[in-house]
């Protein structure tokens, strides 16, 4: 090899690859550390360096370089050796605040770990969740539902004649159970039912309480279990059984005539030949769902259909697609920015 001698390929796009990369890496732990330092809550009112250096044990130098960072990043303002939160941090950062994602953000941190493992991933040394006991995800899913896509989701559905005259709605999986409070103050003569695992309605119940709702819990399995009752409205926002053709039949059997299954998904068939789908797909794949086996695909299970095939479907059943919404929304659960679709169907016959 003749020293002298240049590479015929340069290593500009290499670099700039890692050094992005990196820089995300970076800016993603700096994230992390102060939400768990409980920056932004001391940042509630001014401060100078020394003083959060002060609160926190850290240096002064090193307070101060994160501090001038988070500026950067415009997560909090400098004025003159005052430091203090933006109108964002104060909002989804703050503790304090109803709009607080912090656990959004430190459960992405979990994800993060699985990346710096990565090499056991790709071994198979997959790890189990089991879906009846994860509060701190529902939590999560909470706070990222009230940063705009729930409200935007009650402003839709709220419009529609069919709701305004509706007695009864069935959250299938519901969850947290934001979406059926909300509906219920959208609508006080609607009386709202949570399905779900018990263990996680124990969570339900807390927001229940929180909002102190007339909302109901129902517990069960909706891929081994009927829907108790008839219902004018049956809800589903991106649980694992909203593309499935037997759950749809489920819900059709449990829907009054002229009532509404209002379904919000994400069909990962729409993005896939990006780096991101690849990426997606393949943390996907490093954990098993025990009880409704996910397939290969992001954000996807066994027995799912293709938007196109689930649109079929619903009609073959006798539902009458009136609406389909785009709903531009970034999971902070999940990490994917996509764009979703809640389809608005009627029971026709």
């Amino acid at each position: 090899m003749n020293l002298k001698d240049r590479p015929d390929v340069s290593p500009g796009q290499l670099h700039d690859t890692v050094e992005n990369a990196l820089n995300g890496l970076k800016v993603f732990n700096l994230l992390n550390i102060s939400i768990e330092l409980d920056i932004f809550d001391f940042l509630n009112k001014q401060m100078t360096y020394k003083q959060i250096s002060e609160k926190l044990g850290i240096e002064p130098v090193l307070t101060y370089y994160l501090l001038e960072a988070l500026v950067k990043l415009g997560l909090i303002e400098k004025l003159g050796e005052f430091y203090k939160n933006t109108r964002a941090s104060q909002l989804y950062l703050n503790s304090e605040s109803d709009y607080n994602q912090s656990n959004c953000m430190l459960f992405l941190k979990g994800k993060a770990d699985s990346w710096n493992n990565l090499e056991h991933a790709l071994k198979g040394d997959l790890y189990q969740k089991d879906e009846n006991s994860y509060p701190f995800l529902i939590q999560a899913v909470a706070e990222d539902c009230l940063s705009g896509e729930l409200q935007e989701t009650i402003e839709l559905v709220a419009n529609y004649n069919e709701f305004k005259r509706s007695k009864t709605l069935l959250d299938v999986g519901g969850g947290h159970g934001l979406y059926s409070i909300a509906f219920n103050q959208a609508n006080p003569d609607l009386q709202c039912y949570v399905f779900d695992f018990p263990e996680v309605l124990k969570e339900t119940q807390k927001f229940i309480e929180k909002y102190n709702s007339s909302v109901s819990t129902i517990p069960g399995n909706f891929y081994t279990d009927d829907f108790v009752g008839s219902y004018d409205i049956i809800f589903s926002s991106y649980n694992p059984g909203g593309k499935n053709p037997e759950i749809a039949k489920k819900v059709y059997n449990s829907l009054n005539l002229n009532g509404l299954f209002l379904n919000k998904q994400y069909f990962p068939e729409d993005e896939k030949d990006t780096l991101e789908a690849n990426l997606d797909s393949l943390e996907w794949n490093f954990t098993n769902f025990e009880k409704t086996s996910n397939s290969k695909e992001r954000f996807s299970f066994k027995g799912d259909l293709s938007f196109e095939d689930y649109i079929t479907f619903l009609e073959n059943l006798r539902f009458n697609i009136i609406d389909i919404h785009y709903i531009d929304h970034f999971n902070s659960p999940f990490g994917p920015k996509a764009v979703n679709k809640l389809i608005v169907a009627k029971k026709v016959r």
